[in-house]
């Protein structure tokens, strides 16, 4: 861009005085004048850093002044940077015990908690298995009035009473057209409640018979038998020597 004047004396004329306006520019006047209020707007942020690093240089002062009245040395060359590389080192050094203490405090009960199950032994044996729903069982009850019979409800729309000993069906209801989420028993009757996905409740009675257990077999021997035994060995005894 031509600047009036020539050579390098009409650049350096300009360096040395930044504010004086160029009648020679080729911007138009609002460009120029939108330009000239952005680069006002940085020096007064220029200005406004430049006065906020005069007071923290004197608040620096000023601490260090304080720490040399209490006789706490200060260490290197700079004071300014002594006494904030020994207030920096305080603040971490009171951070990196606080975040001790906590995590020491959350890995002992973590620890704790350990140490109160491993001397114990958890066992687990399946004892019986109910098979019969040909979909997912939502809930279950067992009756308190004899016989004693446990229920299942099923999403296959069905609701079936087991016996808890054999583990064998005893009766399935079917009567929702839904998936049956839930089953309750009278307290004194043999009648039960039910809930489903077809927006209905149904009551129902039922009438199961648990097949009386088999009596348990008698391995006693009498008297007489035991003494026929006991005298036949004997004999093959004699026999033999």
């Amino acid at each position: 861009m031509p600047v009036e004047g020539g050579g390098s004396s009409g650049s350096a004329s300009a360096a040395r005085h930044p504010k004086q306006k160029r009648k020679d520019s080729k911007l138009p006047l609002a460009v120029r004048n939108n330009l000239l209020d952005l680069f006002g707007q940085i020096e007064r942020e220029f200005e406004n850093l430049y006065i906020e690093n005069i007071e923290l240089r004197r608040e620096i002062d000023s601490l260090n002044e304080r720490l040399t009245g209490d006789g706490q040395a200060i260490e290197g060359g700079d004071p300014t940077k002594g006494a904030l590389k020994a207030k920096a080192s305080h603040s971490t050094s009171q951070l990196s015990q606080k975040l001790k203490t906590t995590y020491k405090a959350s890995t002992s009960k973590i620890v704790s908690s350990f140490k109160a199950t491993t001397g114990s032994r958890a066992l687990c044996q399946l004892l019986k298995e109910y098979v019969g729903h040909r979909d997912g069982i939502w809930d279950l009850s067992v009756t308190r009035t004899q016989p004693v019979v446990l229920g299942t409800a099923s999403a296959d729309h069905s609701a079936l009473l087991w016996s808890i000993e054999t583990g064998k069906c005893l009766l399935r209801y079917a009567g929702h057209a839904g998936s049956v989420n839930s089953i309750k028993f009278h307290p004194t009757e043999q009648m039960a409640l039910t809930a489903s996905g077809d927006q209905m409740a149904h009551i129902w009675r039922y009438m199961v018979q648990l097949p009386a257990p088999p009596p348990p077999p008698d391995v006693s021997v009498s008297s007489f038998g035991l003494r026929f035994l006991l005298q036949a060995k004997k004999k093959d005894f004699k026999g033999a020597s």
